[in-house]
């Protein structure tokens, strides 16, 4: 139920040649959220170190192997349409896009580990 987790698959399958849509433009926005999602994080004294570890893992890396790639109009099309999946994979599944990013970020921001990745570190 994170956006984030279906941008790194989609990284993978662009990586080994399953769709010629490059994720660069949905990384960047990532790291931008990411990035305030921080700020956020340092306000509220939460401990920062696992976010860090997973956005490095999940979006900074990615992003930085495909740095030379230029973002083209078919990619933030695909970026959007792959969205609206979200949106309505999330919609089949009982929830709605702001209770998800609501959950996201308390989860981030109090400390609740309700996120997969942030749940086993802490494990």
């Amino acid at each position: 139920m994170v956006f984030s987790y279906w941008i790194y698959i989609w990284y993978i399958l662009y990586i080994y040649k399953f769709t010629s849509y490059s994720p660069k433009f949905s990384l960047v926005l990532g790291v931008i959220d990411n990035f305030i999602m921080l700020i956020l994080m340092v306000i509220y004294g939460q401990t920062i170190i696992y976010f860090i570890i997973i956005n490095t893992l999940i979006k900074v890396v990615p992003l930085y192997n495909l740095r030379n790639e230029t973002i083209k109009l078919q990619d933030i099309y695909f970026t959007i349409g792959l969205f609206g999946i979200f949106i309505g994979w999330l919609y089949v599944n009982d929830q709605s896009l702001t209770g998800n990013v609501k959950i996201i970020y308390d989860s981030l921001l109090f400390g609740k580990d309700q996120t997969p990745f942030m749940a086993l570190l802490h494990r």
